[in-house]
C-alpha cells in the first residue's frame, strides 16, 4: 500500500483504489472502496466480505469528491473495460476529475506492487554497472604492480588523488544534473566511464594511471548522483526506499560476479589478459546507455523552496556528514575485522572469507525486508536506533572474541557480524530517506552530491577508524561503538518531525 500511496502526486483530498477481483468462478468484479489520504500514509482499504475474492491488483485513481460524500464514492458498474480488463475511460464517476491528467486515463493504469516499470532498465544497468566495478576492484592494484610495474608506494599516491578528483567533481555533478536533467548527466557519465575504462590498456606511468582511473571514477560517481537524482524526480518516498533496497541488492550480487568473473584472467597474469578484462568491463558499463535511454523520464522539477545552494543547508549537511560517518562501517567489515580475526583471536584465517560472504548474502536476501519501515522520517529514526543498538552488540561480540578460545570465538564473530549486517541495512535504508525528504526536490542534484560528499568522508573515517582498532584493541572497539552510536543518536536528534515541517523551516 505505500507503494500505491505513493505512486501519484496529489493535492487532492480523497482516493478511490479500483480493484480487479478474480472470483472462484473466473468472475470478475470491479469494485471500489474510498480511504482518506492521510500524510504520508493511505488507510488500507476494507476486504471484500466475499471470501472467494482477494484483492489482486489495484488501480490508483483519484478523484475531486463531493465533500458531503465521506464514505463512498457513487462509482457505476457501468464502467468501460478495455481488451486487458482495466477500464478504458472513467464513465460515471461522480464528479470526477483525474488527478493530474485532466481527462485523460493514467498513462500507466496499473500500480505494481513488485516492479517499477521503466525504472526496472536502470536497475539492469547498475547490475552491469556493478560487475564491470567489482572486476575493477579485484584487477586494478593487481594490474598496476604485476604488468605496469608501479611501486606500491605509487599506486597508493595514485589512488589518493583519484579520490580526490572525484570528491572535487561532485561539486561540478550535481549543479549539472539540476540543470541540464538528470537522465542527460546519467548518459554521459556512462560515456565517459566506459570510454576511459577501454583506455586502461593504454596505463604505462602513473600520470596516465591518474588520467585515466580519474576519468572513470569521475564518470561513475556522474552516474550514481544523476539515477539517484532521477528517482528523487519520478517516485515517491515509499518507492524510493524500497528502489533503493533493491538496487543495493542488485550491486551486491554484481560485485561478487564481477569478483569471481576475473578470477581465471588473474591467474594468468599476462597483459593480454588483463586488456580483455578492461575491455570487457568497458562493455558491460557501455551496455548501461541503453538501460537508461529505455529508462524512465523525469518529471518536471517543482518550484525551489528556497534561493539557497544546498551545500548551505545546513540541516542537511549535518544529516550527510552523519550518514556518512555511518557509511564508516563499510572499512570496518572489509578491513578492521579481518586484521582483528588474524591478529587478535584464534579463529582460522578462513573465517575472514565466510564472513564477507555472509554479509554480502544477508544483504541481498534481507535489504528490502528491512527497508520496509524507512519509507518516512519517523520510520527512518526509528531505524537508525535501532541500527545503533545492533552495532553496539556487534561490535561487543567482534570486540570479545579475542579473549576465548576457537569454537566459541567463531560463533560470536558470526553472530556479530549477523547484528553488524542488520545494523547496516537499517541505517542505509534510513540514509536514503534522509537523502530524499530532507531534500529540496527542485535541487536534487545538488542534494544528493552534498549526499555523496558525506559518504566520500565516511571512507576516509572507516580508514581512521581500523587503524584505532589495530593500535588500541579492544579499546578501539570501544571507541568505533562511541563514534558510530553517537551518530546514530545525532541523526535522530537532528531529524525533523516531518517532511512538511523541514520545507516549512527551509522556506522561512
Amino acid at each position: 500500500m505505500r507503494a500505491i500511496s505513493g505512486a501519484i502526486r496529489t493535492d487532492f483530498s480523497r482516493i478511490v483504489l479500483v480493484s480487479r477481483k478474480y472470483c472462484g468462478r473466473g468472475r470478475r468484479l470491479p469494485a471500489c472502496r474510498v480511504v482518506r489520504l492521510e500524510p504520508a500514509r493511505v488507510a488500507r482499504p476494507t476486504a471484500h466480505p466475499s471470501s472467494l475474492c482477494s484483492w489482486t491488483e489495484y488501480i490508483l485513481v483519484v478523484f475531486r469528491l463531493d465533500p458531503l460524500d465521506e464514505n463512498r464514492a457513487r462509482w457505476r458498474m457501468n464502467s468501460l473495460w478495455d481488451a486487458s480488463g482495466l477500464p478504458a475511460t472513467p464513465f460515471g464517476c461522480n464528479g470526477g476529475e483525474i488527478c493530474g491528467m485532466r481527462g485523460n486515463w493514467l498513462r500507466e493504469k496499473s500500480v505494481s506492487l513488485t516492479s517499477f516499470g521503466a525504472a526496472n532498465y536502470l536497475l539492469l544497468g547498475q547490475f552491469l554497472t556493478t560487475i564491470g566495478t567489482g572486476a575493477i576492484l579485484a584487477t586494478a592494484t593487481i594490474f598496476l604492480i604485476r604488468s605496469v610495474q608501479l611501486p606500491p608506494v605509487e599506486v597508493g599516491i595514485g589512488m589518493a588523488v583519484v579520490a580526490a578528483i572525484g570528491f572535487v567533481a561532485l561539486f561540478g555533478i550535481g549543479p549539472a544534473v539540476d540543470r541540464f536533467g538528470p537522465r542527460e548527466v546519467t548518459i554521459i557519465s556512462t560515456v565517459v566511464a566506459a570510454t576511459a575504462t577501454a583506455c586502461f590498456v593504454w596505463i604505462d606511468s602513473l600520470p596516465t594511471f591518474i588520467l585515466f582511473e580519474g576519468l572513470s571514477n569521475t564518470g561513475l560517481i556522474g552516474m550514481g548522483v544523476g539515477q539517484r537524482a532521477l528517482i528523487g524526480r519520478i517516485m515517491e518516498a515509499g518507492d524510493r526506499v524500497r528502489y533503493q533496497a533493491y538496487s543495493r541488492s542488485v550491486s551486491n550480487v554484481g560485485y561478487a560476479v564481477g569478483s569471481l568473473a576475473v578470477i581465471p584472467l588473474l591467474e594468468a597474469d599476462s597483459r593480454a589478459a588483463y586488456v580483455a578484462v578492461f575491455l570487457g568491463i568497458a562493455l558491460l558499463i557501455g551496455a548501461a546507455i541503453p538501460c537508461v535511454l529505455r529508462g524512465p523520464y523525469p518529471n518536471e522539477a517543482p518550484p525551489r523552496k528556497s534561493s539557497r545552494m544546498a551545500i548551505a543547508d545546513v540541516r542537511y549537511v549535518v544529516m550527510a556528514v552523519l550518514c556518512g560517518l555511518l557509511s564508516a562501517r563499510a572499512k570496518l567489515l572489509t578491513v578492521a575485522i579481518p586484521l582483528w580475526i588474524t591478529a587478535h583471536t584464534s579463529a582460522p584465517l578462513g573465517l575472514t572469507g565466510f564472513l564477507l560472504f555472509l554479509n554480502t548474502v544477508v544483504v541481498v536476501l534481507l535489504q528490502v525486508r528491512f527497508s520496509r519501515g524507512a519509507a518516512d522520517l519517523a520510520g527512518a529514526s526509528k531505524v537508525t536506533l535501532l541500527g545503533g543498538f545492533a552495532f553496539v552488540a556487534a561490535f561487543a561480540l567482534i570486540a570479545f572474541a579475542s579473549t576465548t578460545i576457537a569454537g566459541i570465538a567463531v560463533a560470536m564473530l558470526i553472530i556479530g557480524v549477523l547484528l553488524f549486517t542488520m545494523g547496516e541495512m537499517w541505517t542505509s535504508a534510513a540514509s536514503w530517506t534522509y537523502s530524499y525528504e530532507l531534500a529540496d526536490p527542485a535541487m536534487h542534484g545538488q542534494y544528493q552530491s552534498v549526499f555523496a560528499l558525506g559518504r566520500t568522508g565516511g571512507n576516509v573515517a572507516g580508514s581512521l577508524l581500523a587503524s584505532v582498532v589495530a593500535a588500541l584493541g579492544i579499546t578501539g572497539w570501544g571507541v568505533v561503538v562511541v563514534v558510530l552510536f553517537s551518530c546514530c543518536v545525532l541523526t535522530v536528534v537532528a531529524t525533523p518531525r516531518s517532511r512538511a515541517a523541514d520545507l516549512h523551516g527551509r522556506v522561512e
